[in-house]
């Protein structure tokens, strides 16, 4: 406890009886000095002070009236994202990833390649990006990278974020731009996206045997083809993809051709 010297004359008319009695009634003092001070504080202030301090601001109830029903009828729209299985496997152990997994990770590798690298880049958007690229796939499913059907994924997964858009509940006005974005545009946060969403499976692919690429018989040229384009938006990934995929192919987990 902090000591502090206190002028006779600074100490209220009705306290300084106190300090001529025993050590019990000085006690006494300091809780009646405190409430009595607490008091007039709180009297002085502002009613929405009180009830609605700075550093603690509460939701407007009363306009645009909200739907708990609603609300909570989107979120569990979000949700089945989670049902969405992709073809990775979470290192150790013998389950596949799911989207919302997936998801989760991207943003968060997204963010720290940003931070390590002192990219220029908008985080906020990044990350809003990130969290949504794939929710097109609760409604698509998800398509396997080396699939023939690849190329036409967009169209049911652009399908299914205007249905989530249009959901009762969704409070994320400029979700179908967003996700628009992600897909189709070349700002810099784009391109980090799409290298990044190609790194992390590659990484979990590298990290449990090949076990994908053995499962479905994914080649050398396969791989490398699909992540060339990384070689103009970053370089160094680019390297160290390019240095795995000759050992995984030495290892056997890629058909060398």
């Amino acid at each position: 406890m902090r000591c502090c010297r206190v002028a006779y004359s600074s100490i209220p008319k009705q306290y300084r009886d106190y300090f001529s009695k025993p050590t019990l009634q000085i006690n006494e003092f300091f809780m009646s000095f405190h409430q009595s001070a607490t008091a007039s504080h709180h009297c002085s202030m502002p009613t929405n002070q009180i009830s609605n301090p700075q550093n603690n601001p509460q939701p407007n109830d009363s306009y645009p009236p909200k739907d708990m029903e609603d609300i909570t009828h989107f979120l569990l729209e979000l949700d089945a994202l989670k049902r969405v299985n992709r073809r990775s496997y979470v290192t150790n152990t013998d389950r596949r990833e799911n989207s919302a997994e997936h998801s989760w990770h991207l943003a968060m590798a997204c963010w720290s390649i940003a931070e390590l690298f002192e990219l220029d880049v908008n985080h906020e958007k990044l990350l809003k990006m990130a969290l949504i690229h794939d929710l097109g796939e609760i409604d698509a499913g998800d398509t396997f990278l080396y699939a023939d059907t690849r190329q036409d994924a967009h169209i049911k997964e652009r399908d299914g974020i205007a249905r989530l858009q249009s959901e009762r509940g969704n409070g994320i006005a400029d979700l179908s731009k967003i996700w628009e974005e992600q897909e189709t545009g070349n700002s810099a946060e784009t391109q980090l996206l799409k290298v990044v969403d190609r790194l992390l499976p590659f990484l979990l692919n590298l990290n449990t045997e090949g076990k994908t690429w053995r499962e479905l018989g994914v080649t050398r040229s396969q791989v490398a083809g699909a992540h060339a384009f990384i070689q103009d938006s970053f370089a160094p990934i680019h390297k160290w993809l390019s240095h795995n995929i000759d050992y995984a192919t030495q290892q056997g987990w890629l058909i060398d051709k």
